[in-house]
């Protein structure tokens, strides 16, 4: 029986339309259910209303840091993996962002399949938790 994305929801935060939009096509495209969000709050707001499978989120938000996000998320839903996405990367970045409870990150820009590899791997359980 193959595996299916059906009812995988992904929270995405990221408050450049152009990026958040990209993420949601390629995501739908696979199968996955996506919420997309363009600031910390409502990325807050959001994990704390429902469950899901994966999270994206942006280091540098209209109005709070990713690292907020990244540390509510992990704090409401410790089983969710996080991902964090940033322009502005460095290893302290990474570092802190494992500390809140982040699985890792991504430098933007970065190829969609570099974020689907980690998504699928992580939705379907094929990988340990750490990059």
């Amino acid at each position: 029986m193959a595996i299916t994305n059906e009812k995988v929801s992904i929270l995405i935060v990221d408050d450049e339309p152009s990026v958040g939009d990209a993420l949601r096509l390629v995501l739908e495209s696979r199968g996955y259910e996506v919420v997309l969000v363009t600031n910390g709050s409502d990325g807050i707001d959001q994990a704390r209303q429902r469950r899901f499978g994966f999270s994206v989120v942006d280091l540098f938000l209209t109005d709070i840091s990713g690292f907020e996000v990244i540390e509510d998320i992990h704090k409401h839903q410790p089983e969710v993996p996080i991902v964090l996405i940033s322009a502005h990367g460095s290893p302290q970045v990474l570092d802190e962002a494992i500390k809140l409870g982040a699985i890792g990150a991504l430098g933007k820009p970065f190829q969609p399949a570099e974020l689907l590899k980690l998504i699928d791997s992580h939705v379907h359980g094929l990988i340990d938790d750490t990059l």
